[in-house]
């Protein structure tokens, strides 16, 4: 629990926040995400799965391009960095086009958003197995707050 004083300096940070680049792309993520699903519900209704992953593909392509520009086309030399990110990709893909044909068989749009919304707890499982990190006793809370939110949105 936050005393008096723990209060008032997160208050009082919130203005720098408010300022720091990193909330306003934070924001952004989240606007862009909520409508990404939003959009990939509507198009799953009407085409498959497969045919909306090959369509996310080209909407990614102007983002990379911006990226590539800002870099000076600059690519990556490293192979362990490289390998990690076409697995990612390729990961990213496949859950892509999992997510879609979740939302083409029917199903509650809020259920199945929420269901995949939890796959930051995967990241968390894996960093206590594999990267051997502790869990705080407000981590844990925040875990619990999550399956609450899920088991919710499911009724």
């Amino acid at each position: 629990m936050a005393t008096a004083g723990e209060t008032e300096i997160r208050l009082a940070l919130l203005p720098v926040a408010l300022k720091a680049k990193w909330f306003w792309y934070s924001a952004l993520c989240v606007l862009c995400w909520g409508a990404w699903a939003l959009l990939q519900k509507m198009g799953s209704v009407e085409i498959p799965a497969t045919t909306v992953q090959f369509l996310f593909t080209f909407g990614a392509l102007p983002i990379a391009l911006a990226l590539l520009t800002a870099r000076r086309f600059k690519l990556e030399k490293s192979l362990a960095g490289i390998s990690c990110a076409i697995a990612m990709g390729v990961l990213a893909g496949v859950g892509n086009a999992a997510l879609s044909a979740a939302y083409r068989s029917g199903g509650n749009t809020a259920v199945i958003t929420t269901a995949t919304a939890m796959y930051p707890m995967i990241s968390v499982v894996l960093g206590v197995l594999v990267l051997r990190e502790k869990l705080m006793t407000r981590h844990l809370i925040g875990l619990f707050f999550a399956g609450v939110a899920f088991i919710l949105f499911s009724l």
